[in-house]
């Protein structure tokens, strides 16, 4: 889409035009699907976080500033609606500040044996809070500082949970080997 075309769409939004949202929506909808399920780990849960995220979207497009892509920005209120989801839910409460010292090292050549799909489902399965920071730090580049302000925890608790989440992974990836 032509940036002046993106424009348009967005003021045709931010008057109602349920056409202009429909669009908008259709245009972004899925992908933010994907990345609400990575956080939220069903299709049911990962539908409400949407629909809440695009509430949020065409209610605050006037504070779009077209300074980073509107994709950036919708992603950005997703990912911040599912942590609200996962919070509301007292998910991270139950994070440890263990910390677990050796970072294991990665047998790559099962992951060049699976497919995309069946990673998204090895990491879809880990524990809630071990998912959460994996996504927000591997895939987001969230920094641990970042992860633990967000979720109210330690930092340690947040390099402790990504830790796990590759130890579990890799783990789960043993039986592609």
């Amino acid at each position: 889409m032509h940036i002046d075309d993106e424009q348009k769409l967005i003021k045709a939004c931010m008057r109602n035009d349920r056409t202009a949202q429909k669009t908008l929506y259709d245009r972004f909808a899925p992908f933010m699907m994907a990345i609400a399920i990575r956080y939220v780990g069903d299709d049911d849960t990962a539908q409400d976080v949407v629909q809440e995220a695009f509430i949020k979207v065409f209610s605050s497009l006037n504070q779009y500033t077209a300074k980073g892509s509107l994709e950036g920005w919708v992603r950005r209120i997703t990912i911040n609606s599912a942590l609200e989801y996962l919070r509301s839910k007292n998910i991270f409460n139950s994070i440890d500040d263990d910390e677990v010292t050796q970072i294991p090292t990665m047998n790559t050549s099962a992951i060049e044996k699976i497919s995309a799909d069946e990673l998204m489902d090895i990491i879809a399965s880990l524990p809630t809070g071990y998912r959460t920071v994996f996504n927000m730090y591997a895939v987001e580049g969230y920094s641990h500082k970042e992860i633990a302000q967000i979720m109210g925890i330690q930092e340690s608790s947040s390099r402790s949970q990504y830790i796990r989440a590759k130890l579990l992974i890799q783990k789960k990836l043993e039986k592609y080997l």
